[in-house]
């Protein structure tokens, strides 16, 4: 079954996505922030600028009304110059200029067709009646503009006020060129981080995406191993522990099959024993019939029929070996501990496989190395044990050559290693030696069953029994055995 279920949004996708609209919004926010900004600011300034202005002409208004009044200058002529001034400013863009008396009629005025009106609106009333600089948000032929109002007066005197309409729409066109200067600088922007993102994610997912898919091999049944630098992140060490996982799933793999193996040998060895425990007795006494038939053959019929008897008695002596053999493994499993000391056991050990290996013609070389101590352990079936080693050593070397046998301590473990010097098994065979009946002797010479008898007996012991060959270089097999005696289990 896949680890990626439908409907599925990848890591990357949502990171990028998050990151687009955090992006977004920051510029969203931003751009508010300096529009509003801008907006505030170019209000002020055309405030400052139309206050400046107004203050500015209001006081040669307010002489030339003066001058009027006492009848200096002729009326009318030099209040529409000051309006013409003031329509000429190009940085404020007026729309009208206007000067009102105190009732509000009209003294002067951009358009002449308004002279002598008078204004009763809200605003002419709220522009004379003020004391000061005033400013108002209106529109003029659909136009937006700023009315901007000052008073004309002198020593608290008053002889109206001065009002012009400013034209707020280049204004509001800057603000609008800005607008779009913000939101294209915030699509870059965005193109810009979507594009980091897009990269960043994708150095985020990819060593997640390589994980899921040898995740995806654990669970086909491999076991793979990841590749590549390690990264110092938190990714890295998922993939460190992924690994560990892997190198802890890989070892109870090799156990289980280990023990599966061992299990199904045990199981071969088990049967063997419920068989060779119900056909013994039957082979033995037929076995013990043709011999004493084959005596009485060999009386009566002299040196011809000897010859034929002796054959046949070698194939009997062989049968009852092997069933020998077998009820050996068939009581592997019970094992008669008792405490021996180490130095004379192997005193015993070594004597007991010099005397088996005198008609070999093969030297024996034994050598203890291990503390002194005290053993727990079955003496004979151990004596069994190195006994078929040493036999299978002499074997393998041939007559002349030398055989090493020692005992040392290694790790919590009583270990008795018998070293040839021959030919060494062939890898091909080294896994099948300790099945019984496999044999790399010749035809005749071997049943197979030694090494299979020797483990058992190892295992009884709670040790086991190791080898290590290598073609044209020797054998040698190793007995370990606990340094602790086996507790029986209540």
């Amino acid at each position: 079954m896949p680890l990626i279920r439908s409907p599925f949004v990848s890591l990357r996708t949502r990171f990028m996505v998050l990151a687009v609209l955090m992006t977004l919004a920051s510029s969203a926010v931003w751009g508010a922030w300096t529009w509003t900004r801008e907006k505030d600011f170019l209000h002020q300034r055309l405030s400052r600028e139309g206050e400046a202005l107004m203050s500015t002409m209001a006081i040669p208004l307010v002489n030339a009304l003066l001058y009027e009044e006492m009848g200096i200058i002729a009326e009318g002529g030099l209040l529409d110059n000051f309006i013409a001034n003031i329509m000429a400013n190009e940085q404020l863009h007026p729309l009208y200029a206007v000067v009102l008396d105190r009732e509000g009629r009209v003294l002067a005025h951009n358009h002449f067709s308004e002279y002598g009106r008078v204004y009763d609106d809200p605003l002419t009333r709220s522009a004379l009646a003020a004391g000061g600089f005033l400013e108002r948000q209106i529109t003029v032929d659909k136009v937006r503009a700023s009315d901007l109002a000052v008073p004309l007066a002198i020593a608290g005197k008053r002889w109206g006020c001065l009002r012009v309409g400013v034209s707020m729409e280049p204004l509001h066109q800057e603000l609008q060129a800005l607008a779009a200067q913000i939101l294209g600088f915030s699509a870059i922007f965005s193109l810009g981080a979507l594009l980091i993102f897009y990269f960043v994610g994708e150095g985020l997912a990819r060593p997640l995406t390589a994980l899921a898919e040898q995740m995806e091999k654990v669970q086909s049944g491999a076991l793979p191993c990841l590749a590549g630098q390690a990264r110092r992140d938190e990714i890295g060490l998922l993939q460190r522990s992924f690994c560990r996982m892997l190198d802890r799933l890989r070892q109870t793999e090799i156990e289980r099959e280990a023990s599966v193996s061992r299990m199904l040998e045990n199981e071969r060895l088990a049967t063997v024993g419920k068989i060779v425990s119900g056909v013994a007795h039957e082979v033995n006494n037929p076995l013990a019939g043709i011999q004493g038939a084959l005596y009485h053959i060999e009386q009566k019929g002299g040196a011809e029929a000897k010859r034929y008897t002796d054959i046949a008695q070698q194939g009997l002596e062989r049968i009852g070996r092997i069933v020998g053999q077998l009820l050996d493994l068939s009581r592997a499993g019970a094992a008669a501990l008792e405490d021996v000391d180490s130095r004379a056991f192997f005193e015993d050990l070594a004597a007991f496989a010099r005397m088996a290996l005198k008609s070999r013609r093969v030297h024996l070389e034994a050598k203890d190395v291990c503390s002194h101590r005290v053993l727990s352990l079955d003496r004979d079936k151990v004596h069994q044990v190195i006994l078929n080693l040493v036999l299978n050593a002499a074997d393998a070397v041939g007559e002349g050559k030398k055989i090493e046998l020692q005992a040392y301590n290694f790790e919590g473990w009583y270990c008795l290693r018998v070293r040839d010097e021959g030919p060494g098994i062939p890898v091909a065979l080294q896994e099948r030696v300790f099945d019984p009946f496999f044999t790399t002797k010749e035809p005749g010479k071997g049943s197979g069953m030694g090494l299979a008898i020797s483990r058992s007996i190892a295992e009884s012991h709670g040790g086991r029994l190791e080898m290590q060959s290598e073609e044209g270089a020797g054998t040698a097999f190793t007995l370990k055995l606990p340094l602790e005696p086996i507790k029986e289990a209540c």
